[in-house]
C-alpha cells in the first residue's frame, strides 16, 4: 500500500523527518488560491513535470510548452537567471498549466528539483498525479511523449518493480540515439539513466527520498537510480520513445579508427562530476561493484578524450584534481572553484 503523504514531514535522500518550520529551507512559493489555475484532470496520463532553468536560451520557451502540452502540470524552477530572462519566463504562466517559481540565486540542480517536487506534493489540486517527470532546460519532447511512455509501461508485466522510466534520448548536436530502437518495443533495463525526461513514480520519492541536494549538480541522476536499486527497484528505458537532449557542447572525433564523443564540459562541471562520482562510488561500493567498474572504465576513456580533443584541458584537469581532494575531505555543496 502506498504510504500517505504526511505534510508535516520533509522528504530527503535519507528518508523522512519532521519539518521544524515547514517550507522555510526550500522557500517554497505556494500560491494562495484553492484552485491551481483551473487545472482539471482531463488528460489520461497522470503526470506532472518539473523543469529547472538557469540563464536558458530562447529555445526553452518551446521546450516548456511542448512538455506542458503533454502533461497535467509543469512547474518551472528558475535558479537565479538574469532579470530579463526571469521576466520572460514568467510569461509562460499565461499557459494555464504552467507555474514558474523564481529563486534569487543558483541553489543547485538538486535543490531546485526538490523544490519543484515539493510544490507538486503540497498542491491539493495535484494529489491525483502518479508520476513526476524531470527535465533540463534544453530537452524537448515529441508530441504525445507521456502517452507513449506510459503505453510502453502498460505493456510491461512487472510494474511493481519499476521505479523510473526513461526515454531513448537523442544527442542534439550529433543526432545520435542513446540506444538503437528495437522492433519489439520492449523496455530495456538500465542501472542508471539521466534525470532529464525520466518519469519517476510519485510513491518512489516518498519511499526513498528526494535528490541529493549536497551534490549541487552532476551525478544526481546516478545516485538516485542506485538508491532506488538498493531498495529493490529497477530502472528501464523505452527505446521507441525519443527525446532531444543536449548533453553538452558535444563533438565527434576519430580515435584509432573509431568515433568518440567529447562533451566539452567546462572546468566547473568537471569538478562536480569528479567529486560527486567519488562520493557515489564510496556510497554504493558494496552493492554496485559492477556499475562502478563500468563507470570507471568510461571515465578513463573520457579523460583521454579530454587530453586529446578538448580545449582548456589544463584547467579542467586541475578542477578534476580539486574534485578528488574535496571528495577525500568530504566537502559537499557548492564548490569554491
Amino acid at each position: 500500500m502506498e504510504r500517505p503523504l504526511d505534510r508535516s514531514l520533509r522528504y530527503t535522500p535519507d528518508g523522512y523527518f519532521p519539518l521544524e518550520e515547514r517550507n522555510t529551507r526550500l522557500e517554497l512559493e505556494k500560491k494562495n488560491h484553492t484552485e491551481l489555475k483551473g487545472i482539471l484532470f482531463m488528460k489520461e496520463n497522470k503526470v506532472a513535470s518539473v523543469m529547472v532553468t538557469y540563464n536558458p536560451d530562447s529555445e526553452v520557451y518551446d521546450n516548456a510548452k511542448s512538455i506542458a502540452d503533454s502533461c497535467i502540470h509543469l512547474v518551472i524552477i528558475d535558479n537565479g537567471s538574469m532579470p530579463n530572462i526571469q521576466e520572460r519566463l514568467k510569461l509562460l504562466e499565461h499557459q494555464q498549466n504552467i507555474t514558474v517559481i523564481m529563486n534569487t540565486n543558483n541553489k543547485g540542480l538538486g535543490h531546485a528539483l526538490n523544490q519543484g517536487i515539493l510544490y507538486l506534493f503540497s498542491s491539493p489540486e495535484l494529489d491525483e498525479i502518479e508520476w513526476i517527470a524531470t527535465f533540463d532546460q534544453d530537452s524537448k519532447v515529441e508530441n504525445g511523449y507521456f502517452s507513449k511512455m506510459l503505453d510502453s509501461y502498460k505493456r510491461f508485466q512487472h510494474k511493481e518493480s519499476l521505479a523510473i522510466l526513461a526515454p531513448n534520448w537523442i544527442e542534439k548536436k550529433i543526432e545520435q540515439n542513446q540506444l538503437q530502437q528495437n522492433e519489439t518495443g520492449l523496455l530495456i533495463e538500465q542501472k542508471t539513466v539521466i534525470t532529464s525526461g525520466s518519469l519517476v513514480k510519485k510513491k518512489i520519492f516518498k519511499e526513498i527520498g528526494l535528490f541529493e541536494e549536497e551534490y549541487f549538480i552532476d551525478f544526481l541522476d546516478h545516485e538516485f537510480c542506485l538508491r532506488a536499486r538498493s531498495r529493490g527497484y529497477k530502472i528501464f528505458i523505452s527505446p521507441q520513445v525519443s527525446m532531444i537532449h543536449n548533453l553538452g557542447n558535444t563533438q565527434q572525433h576519430k580515435l584509432l579508427g573509431s568515433q568518440v564523443m567529447a562533451t566539452n564540459h567546462n572546468y566547473v562541471r568537471r569538478y562536480y562530476i569528479t567529486r560527486n562520482r567519488l562520493f557515489t562510488y564510496k556510497k554504493y561500493f558494496k552493492t554496485e561493484k559492477e556499475w562502478i567498474k563500468e563507470d570507471f572504465i568510461a571515465t578513463a576513456k573520457e579523460f583521454i578524450i579530454i587530453l586529446l580533443f578538448e580545449k582548456n584541458r589544463g584547467k579542467k584537469i586541475r578542477s578534476m584534481f580539486k574534485g578528488v581532494i574535496d571528495a577525500i575531505r568530504g566537502k559537499k555543496g557548492a564548490g569554491n572553484i
